[in-house]
């Protein structure tokens, strides 16, 4: 679903990903993990350009996303961003009523009135969270819960249809009971999408993800299964950061 080639990045002199090689596999969870500040969220971010508007910026090397070239400045990145969803650290719902967060999406990208009704209720559903506010759908979104708004962002991602969801610590801002929710909505998307989640939590890294890719200081160290990074790691960095050693 997506291959990384030789991917460089730099802001301004500063090189931050440095020769990057990786294969995603489609309808599968895989995990970025590292210690802060190793290129996980910027590796994350060039999946769907959002590093666009960064002035300094410097990108070498090729991501392909369902064959689509997402770094030639042919790609039309308002359909990449269509294909490549994305659910950011802090929720960030629009200063819209519930269903508007969802249905704004659907209402730009020209989806027929009759059907948007029927989306907003499905997208609610497959974030677990319709029941909960089923009865306030046109009250604030601002007045949900923190695990309640980050779901509702999720809501409004799968909206669209994308193929994929970038997941930029999810719930690095949540409390454990929501972090559990969202955990388990992760391992229900991953029968339709394919996500990528950057995470701090080794934890969670274990109980959500396929594969996990080990990355320090701009470098890819290692990329396997969960499984094999986690209990047999190949690579000594892997091995000590796995263990708690640092971080």
């Amino acid at each position: 679903m997506i291959q990384i080639k030789h991917l460089n990045l730099y802001f301004g002199t500063k090189q931050v990903l440095k020769t990057i090689d990786l294969e995603i596999a489609a309808h599968k969870v895989t995990a970025l993990i590292g210690p802060s500040g190793c290129g996980k969220s910027t590796l994350l971010r060039t999946l769907n350009r959002m590093h666009d508007l960064t002035p300094d910026v410097r990108i070498e090397g090729e991501i392909e996303v369902d064959h689509i070239d997402v770094l030639s400045p042919q790609t039309n990145v308002h359909q990449l961003r269509k294909k490549v969803g994305m659910v950011f650290q802090k929720p960030n719902p629009f200063p819209k009523s519930i269903y508007e967060n969802v249905a704004y999406g659907l209402k730009i990208n020209g989806f027929a009135k009759g059907k948007i009704d029927e989306i907003v209720e499905d997208s609610l559903r497959k974030s677990y969270l319709f029941e909960e506010v089923k009865d306030k759908l046109h009250e604030p979104a601002t007045r949900l819960s923190g695990g309640q708004q980050q779901r509702l962002c999720i809501a409004r991602t799968i909206a669209v249809h994308p193929q994929i969801i970038l997941m930029d610590e999810p719930c690095s801002a949540l409390d454990p009971i929501s972090t559990g929710k969202i955990e388990e909505l992760i391992g229900e998307l991953r029968k339709d999408y394919t996500i990528v989640i950057v995470t701090h939590n080794m934890q969670q890294a274990i109980r959500v993800s396929d594969y996990t890719v080990f990355m320090y200081l701009g470098e890819v160290i290692e990329f396997s299964s969960t499984e094999a990074i986690f209990q047999s790691p190949t690579k000594e960095l892997t091995k000590n950061y796995v263990k708690g050693h640092f971080g």
